[in-house]
């Protein structure tokens, strides 16, 4: 494939890029907030005339937008006279909170052709770019390469799965990637899955999300929800971002096993599923009470849908067992490090390639269960309930395990003080 040829299938691409995201503003009204600047188009008042650097970080989703807190408050405070932007690919990390500061530019990035392209880069006029994860567009770092911004791959993850999406199209891809200055991995895995498409220099980082904290004010929102949902004394279970098919497989796993003093809190990764995952609680005649619909309650709830955003962190401090969504069909689990940072107890299913090593590292250290078969669940639930000590043992090894993972944040800042 050449860029032509690229360039040529994103064009053919984007109205159906543009008509899905009508589709889901039908269910979203949010989704069209902003739409404009992924057509490469934005407000002449998003930009600081006065300041003539800005740093440009890439945080497609909420995922990486939140773990980027720690890294930008170091940087709002050791270079107060830089803009920095943020651009997004994603409804739910375009909204995601950061900071008041006016430093701080939001947008979404662009779709990856050619002129759109330039129009970001010309409007926004980087000094540098970190991208976060595994984003590679192929016009964009062409773009930043002849414009001789410094660009960097940072947290990057390429699991064998990703790996053997990217080996068929490996010329053009590498010629991508060969662009980037530098990519700094998660782990050794990652850095040999790289070594496979480029000879660009890559270093370990570690994990930047072990930086990540909950919100400040955390403890009185999980203290608030527990009183809403009057649950003090029962054991909750929290099924995390779940995709299609999960739910079905797991309430029916817990209408057939019928476990007394039990919550169930199920929240579906894409918000336009909620109202999907709500027929099929009816589905199941199984009692219910969607987040959103709090007013209602006259009692505490046997399964609650969460169906409101931003509050993953609520749910996971009522949890004494967080299931991770992603990882009982074949998607490849959603990050665990969210719970961990909560020190909660988590189970993870069979499929784990997003983040195999974490997953496999956190299971060694007796950090998560793991289990192949929806009915190994009770088990662990079991297990979890007649041992009140295991909960904290795990929350207390958990804690170490964050506090000596931790540091990545720093190490791009050792970066970044090279560029201002």
């Amino acid at each position: 494939m050449t860029l032509f040829l690229y360039n040529l299938i994103i064009w053919l691409l984007i109205p159906f890029a543009l008509l899905r995201l009508l589709y889901r503003s039908l269910i979203q009204p949010e989704y069209l907030n902003y739409w404009q600047e992924r057509l490469g188009v934005y407000s002449s008042s998003e930009v600081d005339a006065h300041v003539t650097q800005t740093l440009w970080v890439h945080c497609v989703s909420l995922g990486e937008t939140n773990a980027t807190m720690p890294l930008i408050k170091m940087i709002i405070k050791e270079h107060p006279g830089i803009n920095i932007l943020l651009s997004h690919g994603t409804l739910t990390g375009r909204n995601a909170f950061i900071s008041n500061s006016k430093k701080i530019k939001r947008c979404y990035l662009p779709f990856d052709s050619k002129g759109l392209v330039i129009k970001f880069l010309d409007h926004y006029q980087p000094t540098i770019g970190i991208i976060l994860e595994t984003e590679i567009w192929p016009n964009l770092i062409h773009q930043c390469h002849i414009n001789k911004i410094p660009l960097f791959l940072v947290n990057a993850r390429l699991s064998e799965k990703s790996l053997m999406r990217y080996l068929p199209y490996k010329n053009f891809i590498s010629k991508s990637i060969n662009k980037i200055n530098h990519i700094y991995v998660q782990s050794e895995n990652d850095k040999k899955n790289f070594n496979k498409l480029t000879n660009q220099p890559i270093s370990i980082m570690g994990n930047l999300k072990f930086d990540a904290r909950p919100p400040e004010n955390i403890i009185y929102k999980i203290k608030k929800l527990k009183s809403q949902l009057r649950i003090d004394k029962k054991f909750v279970i929290v099924v995390s971002s779940s995709r299609d098919g999960e739910e079905d497989i797991v309430l029916n796993f817990f209408k057939r096993i019928n476990l007394k003093n039990i919550v169930i809190i199920i929240v579906p990764r894409h918000p336009e599923r909620f109202n999907e995952v709500s027929r099929l609680f009816e589905s199941y005649r199984l009692p219910y009470i969607r987040k959103s619909n709090l007013k209602k309650l006259t009692s505490p709830p046997q399964y609650i849908l969460g169906d409101t955003m931003g509050e993953l962190y609520e749910y996971y401090g009522l949890a004494n067992l967080v299931i991770m969504g992603g990882s009982i069909k074949n998607t490849g689990s959603q990050n665990i490090i969210e719970p961990m940072l909560l020190n909660r107890p988590i189970a993870v299913g069979p499929s784990i390639f997003n983040f195999k090593n974490i997953i496999e590292v956190s299971q060694k250290k007796d950090l998560v269960f793991r289990f192949s078969e929806i009915d190994e669940l009770e088990g662990i639930i079991l297990r979890l309930i007649k041992d009140k000590e295991l909960e904290n043992k795990i929350k207390k090894k958990t804690n170490i395990f964050i506090k000596e993972n931790s540091g990545a944040s720093k190490k791009i800042l050792k970066l970044i003080n090279q560029y201002f």
